[in-house]
């Protein structure tokens, strides 16, 4: 079947997208619930490559015909539940190399997990052109505390801004970049002191996945989710995301978590309908 026939972007193809959970849809009285289960190795769902995919967030917002994504609330849309699983929690013991007088080994849990769920990841969806208007926060906050960057994996509208408080008192040179390298550098924010705050609004200027990392210290890193649409999450520890009001069409479900890599999925959305899907890394 043509790509302008389903609706999806030829670039969407080329990321080798295979296999459609196509919806079962139950009787009227079982509350029209479809189901696409991907189990691993399942052929609804695949790894792909890192960059490629990440890329795709950049790329989101929009339709087939190349429109930007507008807002106009459909009149009838569908429910998307999802859980992502397949994770145990794991901790990453880190020990830092200098400015030990600040920098202190810790512990952090990359994989956030709570009955088989693997939280911090990010999931959106892809070929979106209109719909309701996005709820992600326009002013998000990032700690530097003890050598560490907190929360870990967040979102942030596009067009937001990011304040970003150190409590260390030591030289940090944080740098915005694009995982997957879509652009140059979106941004430096320098710290000499405890108790600094500074605000920027060049990290969240455009949408895409974007690594916040330490130059000077390379194990501090956190991530912001720069969000062209609603239809942007990140996941709980139980690995839980829920999008409302998704008009119908077919999109590209895609999946990023930094320790998993990521995955991508074909959803179908129909009016009314609730689509769960359960995948694992």
């Amino acid at each position: 079947m043509r790509a302008r026939e389903n609706g999806w972007r030829p670039w969407i193809l080329v990321l080798a997208l295979v296999g459609c959970g196509e919806s079962k849809r139950p009787d009227e009285d079982n509350g029209r619930i479809a189901d696409v289960t991907v189990e691993p190795g399942a052929d609804h769902a695949m790894a792909v490559p890192r960059d490629s995919a990440v890329l795709s967030l950049a790329r989101a917002a929009g339709g087939a015909d190349g429109r930007q994504y507008t807002v106009a609330p459909p009149a009838s849309g569908g429910v998307i539940v999802g859980r992502i699983g397949g994770g145990s929690p794991r901790d990453t013991s880190i020990t830092p190399t200098h400015d030990l007088s600040v920098c202190r080994p810790f512990t952090q849990s990359l994989v956030p997990s709570r009955d088989g769920g693997v939280g911090n990841s990010v999931v959106w969806l892809v070929g979106v052109a209109a719909g309701p208007r996005d709820d992600a926060p326009r002013r998000v906050r990032v700690l530097l505390d003890g050598c560490r960057l907190d929360p870990r994996v967040q979102r942030v509208a596009a067009g937001g801004t990011v304040m970003i408080t150190s409590r260390d008192a030591m030289t940090t040179r944080l740098q915005f970049v694009d995982v997957g390298g879509a652009s140059a550098s979106r941004g430096t924010v320098l710290f000499n002191d405890a108790g600094q705050v500074v605000p920027t609004s060049d990290a969240a200027k455009v949408p895409g996945l974007v690594q916040i990392r330490d130059d000077l210290h390379p194990w501090v890193l956190a991530y912001l989710a720069v969000t062209p649409h609603p239809f942007v999450a990140v996941t709980s520890a139980d690995g839980q995301f829920r999008f409302d009001n998704v008009p119908p069409g077919r999109y590209a479900l895609v999946i990023w978590h930094e320790r998993f890599g990521v995955k991508q999925q074909r959803v179908r959305v129909d009016a009314q309908v609730e689509t769960r899907i359960d995948l694992k890394f």
